[in-house]
């Protein structure tokens, strides 16, 4: 896959980055953390879309639940009901699909640029490896990420609420199956690659829950329901007249 001419454009492009962060800092270890921050810095417009995403999702699911509530005798009407409430909310569940599809490349292209080092960075940040080409012979690093990754997973992209916050509590265990997933994935990986997955999911812990707070959710207009409701100059007239009516 490495070899994919849009992945090799982009490890092209990474490759120089990478090597003006390291002459800044003196250090290929912090030059990948680096790179990982501008790295989920360009995608964070997309990881906004997906915020916006989920509480959308959240909106649709509660009027779906209330639909099918109400029509759940009745199969057809409900199928009616639900295709219109699609339309209503303007849902598509692949919405989404774009921002992974993008990431995927991405991180190929960054798997790319680190195995051309091979053997050739070196860091000061994990002392005991020689290299940031080479898998951790201690297995340390794998352990720690694969961890990381898993807690990662526990923060949502939007706070739950009620009951979401019970069902979520009950899915931990499925969930913590990413911990032996990254494991596997991470044993025998270059280091780098390690270091890479390990500060993008301690950023994307920060950037959620950045995302949840009060401040993102009106700055961003991540939320639907919490956007002011847009009224029309005809409405707008007839609520002027009426209060008109009303004094006279």
């Amino acid at each position: 896959m490495s070899n994919w001419a849009p992945i090799l454009f982009l490890a092209n492009l990474l490759r120089p980055v990478l090597e003006g962060i390291e002459s800044f800092v003196h250090d290929y270890g912090l030059a990948v953390v680096l790179l990982t921050v501008l790295v989920r810095l360009a995608l964070f417009p997309f990881t906004v879309k997906q915020a916006r995403f989920a509480y959308k999702n959240r909106i649709f699911m509660k009027a779906y639940k209330e639909v099918q509530a109400k029509f759940k005798d009745k199969p057809e009407k409900l199928k009616e009901e639900a295709a219109k409430l699609t339309l209503e909310h303007k849902f598509n569940p692949f919405s989404m699909m774009g921002t992974m599809i993008l990431q995927m490349p991405i991180f190929a292209a960054v798997y790319a640029v680190f195995y051309h080092f091979g053997t050739d960075i070196t860091t000061s940040l994990i002392p005991w490896v020689s290299s940031l080409g080479m898998m951790d012979p201690s297995h340390v690093l794998p352990l720690l990420v694969a961890g990381l990754s898993a807690a990662g997973v526990l923060v949502p992209m939007i706070s739950p609420e009620g009951a979401e916050g019970v069902q979520q509590a009950g899915k931990m265990m499925p969930i913590l199956i990413m911990f032996p997933v990254m494991l596997f994935f991470l044993w025998k990986a270059p280091v780098a690659i390690a270091l890479y997955m390990g500060a993008s999911s301690v950023w994307g812990m920060a950037e959620r829950l950045f995302l949840r707070s009060r401040f993102a959710v009106r700055a961003l207009r991540l939320d639907p329901a919490m956007q002011p409701a847009v009224v029309s100059p005809a409405a707008a007239g007839e609520s002027g007249a009426d209060g008109e009516r009303k004094q006279a």
